[in-house]
């Protein structure tokens, strides 16, 4: 049996589409060591803790800075559509951006983040999230959010 759970993760990435060299996608789930502070005379033991995809910022900038500021500067979307129980959140950049923009990925249950500079070959990002009746995001949608920049 624990043979087998190699292979089937080899044969998982190997039916994943593969990306082109132009997109960016943030990865599905963030892994963060905890460590606990532990007040005297108790013992810390750490442990990994696996978290889900839960949403974006699109930030124009250093990133180094940008990130050591207590909030960045998020861009705010070119454009925003409902349709049906979904949000679609897109922005565009022009051919000759000047600015740097970087992405960062944000996951649930966590203040961890990721974070990646967009190649200047990126035009568009657009992420779909779940909504409820109302039209606001959901906190713990069913399926995750959908997110590609190309």
């Amino acid at each position: 049996m624990l043979r087998t759970l190699p292979l089937l993760a080899v044969l998982a990435a190997a039916t994943a589409p593969p990306a082109r060299a132009d997109e960016v996608r943030c990865p599905p789930s963030l892994t963060v060591q905890a460590q606990p502070e532990a007040p005297g005379g108790w013992s810390p033991y750490p442990a990994k803790d696996q978290h889900a995809f839960a949403g974006v910022t699109l930030v124009e900038g250093d990133r180094a800075s940008q990130m050591a500021a207590p909030a960045p500067a998020a861009l705010e979307p070119d454009r925003s559509l409902r349709r049906g129980r979904s949000e679609i959140r897109q922005w565009d950049f022009p051919a000759a951006r000047r600015d740097n923009v970087f992405l960062i990925c944000r996951y649930a249950g966590t203040q961890a983040t990721l974070a990646i500079d967009l190649p200047r070959t990126v035009r568009r990002c657009q992420i779909t999230e779940e909504t409820d009746a109302r039209g606001m995001v959901l906190d713990k949608p069913a399926t995750a959010p959908q997110f590609l920049c190309r």
